[in-house]
């Protein structure tokens, strides 16, 4: 089922292409926006919003500020060189990747404001608070503050003229792979944008003391390349959750430690979903409900030998899941990293089932869609790979929900179906409220307090 392409160990800096790659599909376009002005005109006849068209503004802001979250995040990876000027010579491949996710920010940020300044309707909902989505107030105003920065505009003014000097050797990278390839297109379709940043650079740069910007910065870039490549980025990283902090006694560990993940594991069978939750993910800002994310157990070697599906991945893998990076065969230590998890088993057949992993397996290679658009099948979010593959199976139907715009089904959509088909059930339950896992009725009858009805 999988190729030897898809086999090959990823280096870090392979991963982070792909989630910019992935990512950059899905920043907001004017194609994409013309029923959003069409209700801002509305809403400024009337002086206020209508709740649908509240909800389709928030659907954009929401798509931009998960998009940005995720190019952040990839920036973030590669900060020990980007803190170093001069080893960008040296690390021009993550110079370019770093590079190319700063003008995709920085352009997406600038098309965002420009439309909000263009319709004040627009700029006044956004800058409200919006609890559903975790964004506070001023949210937007924070962005242009940041955007507008003549500090943070001469440090990307620097980055350019470095891309400038190297732009040769960096356009030729697009021949090492395909997706230096197609990061390289990306950086090719900016070309005209950074131009248009150096102009606005000059003006802002009159009216700004660029002494006193090295003075500050003679202890080198350290500082100034973590500003640089998250420009107007501050804002969204200060939303995590928001302000949440983390339940666990040790920083940044997660609450499933090695007792709970070795105690799970022994319990999982072939066709279980994992529905997870980090407690402080960016990600569940801009989703709905307490459970954000969905993973589709395969089984190890021994339970899908038994399955009789070969070509199986390698022993380690158990996990087909799609992330940020994309639909990939992973570790469950990898999956179980969060803090809590509910695992929903299927009652069908072992035929059934094997149709079921066959048909999410077929799925590895795919690309993240951070649109959740699940009309379309070439790039699959973590709950679509689910829907994809058990949908029909033993006559099993789903039904697609219209979000933000879009149709697919949210994770708590998800455990909703799936329960109510009566072709699966609660097998186990692990949160901070029950700081230990449960099972069966007892971990269906926690899991049913979150809902509004009963299975």
């Amino acid at each position: 089922m999988q190729n030897k392409d898809t086999q090959a160990p990823e280096t870090n800096i392979e991963r982070t292409m792909e989630q910019i790659v992935s990512a950059a599909q899905a920043i907001p376009l004017e194609r994409d926006l013309s029923v959003v002005i069409e209700d801002s005109v509305r809403a400024a006849t009337r002086t206020y919003y209508l709740p649908d068209e509240d909800d389709r503004l928030r659907a954009v802001f929401a798509t931009y500020l998960r998009t940005r979250s995720i190019l952040v995040e990839a920036i973030d990876s590669m900060m020990p060189v980007l803190q170093n000027k001069l080893k960008w010579r040296n690390e021009l491949r993550t110079f370019t990747l770093a590079f190319t996710a700063g003008c995709l920010l920085v352009r997406a940020t600038k098309f965002i404001i420009d439309l909000a300044r263009k319709h004040p309707v627009i700029w006044e909902k956004l800058d409200e608070s919006e609890l559903r989505y975790g964004i506070e107030r001023k949210t937007i105003s924070r962005l242009y503050e940041s955007l507008t920065s003549p500090k943070k505009m001469w440090q990307f003014h620097q980055a350019t003229l470095f891309f400038e000097a190297e732009k040769t050797e960096i356009l030729a990278l697009s021949e090492l792979s395909s997706l230096d390839k197609e990061l390289i297109h990306l950086l090719r379709l900016e070309l005209p944008f950074i131009e248009s940043r150096k102009r606005d650079y000059l003006r802002l740069r009159i009216r700004y003391r660029i002494y006193d910007i090295v003075r500050r910065n003679t202890s080198g870039y350290k500082k100034a390349m973590f500003h640089l490549f998250r420009l107007t980025g501050s804002a969204v990283a200060e939303l995590k959750q928001p302000m949440k902090k983390p339940n666990n006694s040790v920083k940044g560990a997660k609450r499933v430690n090695p007792e709970i993940l070795s105690e799970i594991s022994q319990k999982l069978k072939p066709g279980d979903i994992i529905i997870t939750r980090h407690d402080d993910a960016l990600s569940n800002l801009f989703l709905p409900g307490y459970w954000p994310h969905a993973a589709f157990y395969m089984g190890n070697p021994a339970q899908l030998e038994a399955l009789n599906i070969v070509n199986s991945p390698s022993p380690e893998h158990e996990i087909i899941e799609s992330k940020k990076d994309g639909v990939k065969f992973r570790p469950l230590n990898e999956t179980l990293s969060v803090d809590s998890f509910v695992v929903i088993r299927s009652r069908m057949s072992e035929n059934f089932l094997t149709q079921a992993i066959q048909t999410a397996m077929s799925h590895a290679g795919k690309r993240y869609d951070f649109l959740f658009d699940f009309t379309k099948a070439n790039r699959l979010a973590c709950t679509e790979l689910v829907y994809r593959a058990y949908h029909g199976v033993n006559d099993l139907q789903f039904s697609l929900n219209e979000r933000s715009g879009r149709m697919c089904i949210s994770a708590e959509d998800l455990i909703d179906q799936m329960m109510r088909s009566k072709k699966f059930d609660v097998h186990a339950l692990f949160t901070e409220k029950t700081d230990k896992i449960i099972y069966d009725t007892e971990a269906r009858a926690e899991l049913e307090v979150s809902y509004s009805s009963k299975w």
